[in-house]
């Protein structure tokens, strides 16, 4: 952009990953200590997750990502089981917590962090999606968010989820 080099790294594999990711652009960049931009496009584990090795090693000028947690009182209408904002906030930062490991990082490392919504510019890049209000509706219908599921059912997603992300990991090990 303007003549100069901006990194920008969307998403950033498994935590497990992060230090592949670090390695990869201090090849290929030449051990650059800043990275303009950090997009995290959501909270699954192999988008998210090694994004934390990338803020702790870069000085990072911006990080995108969403954060449902900071739209807990809006959110709070649309969810039964939760009658405060606090108890809401709390359970979505669990639910999204590769995001809320990220938002730790940033915040102690002093790295702004701006949200990735339709419009919003990143670099020479635009963001295409989501609204704001597609967003928060994603929010309440997704299967990470704790309202719509019982105990049992969650708990079992949790288990299923953790085995397909060992496979992966295996697999990742063993070069595959």
């Amino acid at each position: 952009m303007n003549g100069q080099t901006l990194i920008h790294v969307v998403d950033g594999g498994y935590q497990l990953t992060g230090e592949k990711v670090v390695n990869f652009i201090n090849k290929y960049y030449g051990n650059p200590k800043r990275i303009a931009h950090v997009v995290a496009t959501h909270n699954d584990g192999d988008h998210a997750g090694g994004l934390q090795r990338v803020l702790e090693d870069f000085e990072v000028g911006a990080l995108w990502m969403l954060r449902p947690w900071i739209y807990a009182e809006e959110l709070l209408p649309r969810f039964k089981r939760f009658t405060t904002v606090d108890g809401l906030g709390k359970a979505l930062k669990e639910a999204y917590s590769n995001l809320a490991a990220l938002e730790e990082i940033a915040v102690r490392r002093k790295i702004q962090i701006y949200e990735p919504f339709q419009g919003a510019t990143i670099g020479a890049f635009r963001v295409m999606a989501p609204t704001r209000s597609r967003f928060l509706d994603l929010v309440v219908s997704s299967e990470k968010t704790p309202e719509e599921k019982g105990l049992l059912e969650t708990a079992r997603d949790a288990v299923v989820r953790l085995m397909k992300e060992a496979a992966v990991l295996v697999k990742a090990a063993w070069g595959r």
